[in-house]
């Protein structure tokens, strides 16, 4: 009961690592008892060689059809639904992303990208003007929020993210672009926003609102105006220009490839299958039996 009770919250609630041993091993024996335990149900029937064969056609068949609603849908069913990765390789390898970049990082070094660098020249203010679908605009708010993650945490190379993370974007400040190689370009500016400031003071009241929460000016230059509210655009406040461009990715690529691996596996299977039932046939024929000479007569 023990037992069953720690499975069933790791089931439910809880959850295993990909390091922990017990997730290493959870394929390897799904495929030891429910493809093991079957061959040895043919194999008792059919023999080694036969069973096999008759088990790794039917499987890799069974895994054509799979892979045929993991490459083009079915009712119900959207395509590229199937492995989205292939092993060794991040989980989005090949999912549409963003990719954000600095005007002065190596990315924008590259021949691809290298419009960044002369921005605001090369950049229009719609997708159509810089040679992009007009349904792109929707794509490109997906950007602007990837690009704030990414320049206001400090993950990776990003130790002192040049963008607060009460920043918005300005509105109206997408550009739009076309890489050399075809992939779309935008270009964002972030702006710091009105937040309570971090002084004291007196019970019931509220702190004033400051441009990314600094201390205010003795001059009140940082200060919110009146009717401001928290996350509005601060005037006046720091700013910063980022960039991104869109990867499309190739989402069919994997289940292409099982779909090709599938189809290969099951013919090859199919074949073995069938030169060994012809081979069988051949030896348990019974041999033909020599047609017995006939005399011949004369004519005399």
């Amino acid at each position: 009961m023990p037992v069953l009770s720690a499975l069933y919250v790791l089931a439910t609630e809880g959850g295993i690592p990909g390091s922990d041993w017990r997730a290493k091993i959870a394929v390897p024996l799904g495929l030891l008892v429910f493809v093991g335990t079957v061959y040895m149900l043919v194999r008792a029937n059919l023999g080694t060689r036969r069973g096999y064969l008759v088990m790794a056609t039917s499987l890799w068949g069974f895994m054509v059809i799979y892979a045929l609603f993991w490459t083009f849908g079915a009712p119900g069913t959207p395509p590229a639904t199937g492995p989205q990765n292939l092993p060794g390789q991040d989980l989005d390898a090949y999912e549409p992303v963003w990719r954000a970049f600095a005007g002065d990082s190596l990315v924008a070094g590259q021949p691809e990208y290298a419009v960044a660098k002369s921005f605001p020249e090369g950049f229009a203010t719609d997708p159509v003007a810089a040679g992009l679908p007009a349904d792109f605009a929707a794509t490109a708010e997906l950007g602007v929020d990837e690009i704030l993650n990414f320049f206001s945490t400090k993950e990776g190379p990003l130790q002192d993210p040049p963008i607060g993370l009460t920043w918005a974007p300005v509105p109206d400040s997408i550009r739009y672009a076309k890489a050399t190689n075809g992939r779309p370009i935008i270009a964002v500016t972030y702006q710091e926003t009105y937040q309570p400031a971090d002084v004291e003071v007196e019970e019931g009241e509220s702190p004033p609102l400051t441009a990314g929460g600094a201390e205010p000016a003795e001059d009140g230059a940082n200060v919110a105006p009146e009717g401001a509210q928290i996350g509005d655009i601060a005037e006046g406040g720091e700013t910063y220009t980022a960039f991104g461009f869109f990867d499309a990715g190739n989402p069919q690529f994997p289940s292409y490839l099982m779909l090709g691996l599938m189809l290969l596996l099951f013919v090859v299977h199919a074949l073995l299958l069938a030169r060994d039932e012809n081979r069988e046939r051949r030896e348990t024929a019974p041999p033909q039996r020599a047609e017995e000479p006939q005399p011949v007569t004369t004519g005399v």
